[in-house]
C-alpha cells in the first residue's frame, strides 16, 4: 500500500475499529482503518455498498448511536484525539472545524423553514450572530454557489435538486471549515448536475483550501475530483494511492475488479490513462 500517509496531515486515522453490537454477536463494520487526510487535500474512499465507508465518516464525527461502537483507534484532528474528547468539546467542533454533507444531501434541509432560517440556526449557535449578521453571511454564501440571493427567502420544495445539493454545500461552508466531509454528495442527480456539483466542489475548494474526505461507490467519478483514493473492501482499506495510480496502475486485484466492473469502450484498452488536465 503506498502513499498511505500525507507529510503534512490534518487528520490522522489510526486502527479506527466500528463494531455492531447485536443479539447474533458482534460485528466488525471497520477493522483496524488507518490512513491520513493532508490540509487542503481531496481524499477519495471507494468501495461497494456496505464495505464500511460511511461508517467511518460517522466515527470521525462522533455521531454513531447504539448499537454502534468505537471499539479501537485514534481519529486525530489537528492536535486532538477526537475519540477522547467529552461530548461538550467535540459538538464545538462539529460544524465549525469539521461539517459534513450527508448521504441523501437534498432531503437534509428541514422543509417546513425558509432558507434564511437554516443558515442563521447554525451561526447563532456557534458564533452567536445576529439575525443580520447571519443573513449577510447566507447572502455571500449564496453567491459562492451560484444561487441568485433573492432565494434566501425560499423553502427548500422550490428548488430543483441540484440547487439543493448545493444549498448543503453551502450551510457546510458557512462556519469556515477546515474539513468538509461529503457522504455521496452527487447521488440521485443526473449526470450533468454531477460534473456541475464536483466542479463546485473543487473550485471551493481551491478558493478556501479546506480538505474533503470524498465518500463515493463511483471510482470513475472520484477520479475526476481526488488527489488521493482508499479503497475499502469488508471494512478494510486494500491500498491507497494517487488518483492517476489508482486510475491507470491498480495494484490491488479488487481494485483492478472495480475498473473492470465498468463497460470498456475502447476495443483494445482496459484502461484510458488519465493526467492532472483531466481531472476536474
Amino acid at each position: 500500500m503506498s502513499n498511505a500517509y500525507h507529510s503534512n496531515p490534518l487528520v490522522k486515522v489510526r486502527d479506527l475499529e466500528v463494531t455492531y453490537i447485536t443479539d447474533h454477536g458482534d460485528f466488525k463494520a471497520v477493522k483496524r482503518v488507518s490512513f491520513d487526510i493532508g490540509k487542503g487535500e481531496i481524499f477519495g474512499l471507494a468501495g461497494e455498498s456496505g464495505c464500511g465507508k460511511s461508517t467511518i465518516a460517522f466515527a470521525i464525527n462522533r455521531l454513531h448511536k447504539p448499537p454502534a461502537l468505537i471499539t479501537h483507534g485514534q481519529v486525530h484532528f489537528e492536535d486532538n484525539d477526537l475519540l477522547k474528547l467529552t461530548e461538550q468539546a467535540m459538538g464545538a467542533i462539529r460544524w465549525s472545524e469539521i461539517a459534513m454533507v450527508f448521504q441523501s444531501a437534498m432531503n437534509a434541509l428541514n422543509p417546513v423553514l425558509p432558507l434564511k432560517e437554516q443558515f442563521a440556526d447554525v451561526m447563532r449557535h456557534h458564533l452567536g450572530y445576529s439575525n443580520a449578521q447571519a443573513e449577510e453571511r447566507a447572502l455571500k454564501l449564496l453567491d459562492l454557489v451560484n444561487i441568485p440571493r433573492e432565494r434566501l427567502n425560499d423553502y427548500p420544495h422550490q428548488f430543483s435538486g441540484g440547487m439543493r445539493q448545493r444549498l448543503v454545500i453551502a450551510i457546510a461552508l458557512s462556519l469556515n471549515p477546515k474539513l468538509i466531509i461529503m457522504d455521496e454528495p452527487t447521488t440521485a442527480l443526473d449526470v450533468v448536475v454531477q460534473r456541475e456539483i464536483l466542479q463546485q466542489i473543487f473550485q471551493l475548494q481551491k478558493e478556501f483550501n479546506f480538505s474533503v474526505l470524498f465518500i463515493t461507490h463511483d471510482l470513475a467519478l472520484m477520479t475526476q475530483l481526488c488527489n488521493r483514493i482508499a479503497i475499502m473492501r469488508h471494512g478494510e482499506i486494500v491500498e491507497v494511492n494517487s488518483s492517476i495510480e489508482i486510475r491507470n496502475n491498480p495494484q490491488h486485484p479488487y481494485t483492478q475488479q472495480l475498473w473492470a466492473s465498468f463497460p470498456n469502450i475502447h476495443e483494445n484498452s482496459q484502461h484510458i490513462a488519465i493526467t492532472e488536465e483531466d481531472t476536474v
